[in-house]
């Protein structure tokens, strides 16, 4: 790699540090802003733009100590930011109107690393010749996710963008893949909406593909717009007093995103923290390039979007039909970094 070429080439030149080179190094290290944010699953590939950035010290180079908390459960994202022990958090922007809702905290999307939910919807093999279209699946028992999920969200705006209402098909509740794969067979499941790697393996085993919501270009397709995904939310109360380090910080994720753009998945995967020993490495490539194509996008938020997805979850949801979407994104630290 570049960075440690660069590494290794100046050690052999220098020498090692003198303990006053070192003694500035930590001075102009305790000097740095430090910065905590809540990662949604920091292993997982929805959220790859903010692990590259710190793996390849972007935070740094841009003057920050960044420090990743792994938040997938409890306490959730939204709990760390509300209590303040995190600054910001990195999930799917919708959790921004769950703050603003369910916590009463205002927060926003500084920048939006992912547009699509990464997502395959997949209908039953022995339904190839009846399920053609979206508005076929009316009736139909489909697995989706939890209330709040990117699954759930992701059907329902399938459904409405059909002209159906979002009580037109039955919503199966997730158990295991193979147990699913064989209700898919054997008739007590008629579609699911899956991420990778598990949505290959029941195209091959027991579905056929109905729409890719994986890539930009077929999120388009099905949903008539981006679906705004992962991203960076904080506090307004902290963007407002912190823009210095908000701008730093989204600086550093956009060259994150510019660098999975421009590398393939083993490039990518060479930086990441390596996978423990008899993981599938194929499936984890596979899901890894799969993924990628989310980040393809400038960071700025669609603000057709944003009010698509609202109007979905508020259709599910009622309590989120009084968010209000003007606070939570801007687009202003995306603007000044492409200036």
């Amino acid at each position: 790699m570049r960075l440690l070429s660069c590494i290794v080439l100046g050690s052999l030149a220098l020498g090692a540090p003198s303990q006053a080179a070192q003694g500035r190094a930590s001075k102009v290290a305790a000097a740095m802003p430090r910065v905590v944010l809540a990662v949604d699953g920091v292993g997982q590939t929805r959220n790859l733009p903010v692990l590259v950035a710190e793996r390849l010290h972007y935070f740094t180079d841009a003057g920050l100590i960044v420090t990743l908390v792994d938040a997938p459960a409890d306490p959730s994202t939204d709990t760390l930011i509300s209590d303040g022990r995190a600054d910001g958090a990195v999930a799917f922007y919708h959790h921004t109107f769950m703050t603003q809702a369910d916590r009463g905290l205002a927060s926003e999307a500084v920048i939006v690393m992912g547009a699509s939910p990464q997502l395959k919807l997949i209908v039953a093999k022995r339904l190839a010749g009846t399920v053609r279209s979206i508005a076929d699946l009316k009736g139909r028992a489909i697995f989706v996710g939890g209330g709040n999920s990117g699954k759930t969200t992701t059907i329902n705006w399938l459904m409405t963008r059909a002209g159906l209402p979002i009580d037109s098909y039955r919503a199966l509740t997730p158990t295991t893949p193979a147990a699913m794969a064989a209700a898919l067979r054997d008739g007590g499941a008629d579609a699911i909406i899956a991420h990778e790697p598990d949505a290959s393996s029941y195209l091959a085993d027991s579905g056929v593909l109905l729409a890719d919501i994986d890539s930009i270009a077929g999120t388009r397709a099905s949903l008539g717009d981006i679906y705004p995904s992962t991203s960076l939310y904080m506090p307004r109360a902290y963007v407002a007093s912190h823009p210095a380090i908000v701008q730093k910080l989204v600086g550093a994720l956009l060259r994150a995103m510019t660098f999975i753009k421009s590398h393939n998945a083993e490039e990518i995967a060479a930086v990441l923290p390596a996978r423990p020993k008899g993981e599938d490495r194929k499936a984890f490539l596979a899901t890894l390039e799969d993924d990628r194509q989310a980040f393809d996008t400038d960071g700025r938020m669609s603000v057709s979007a944003a009010r698509r997805q609202l109007a979905t979850m508020a259709a599910l949801s009622p309590r989120y039909a009084g968010v209000n979407i003007d606070l939570t994104y801007t687009n202003i630290f995306v603007d000044r970094a492409s200036r």
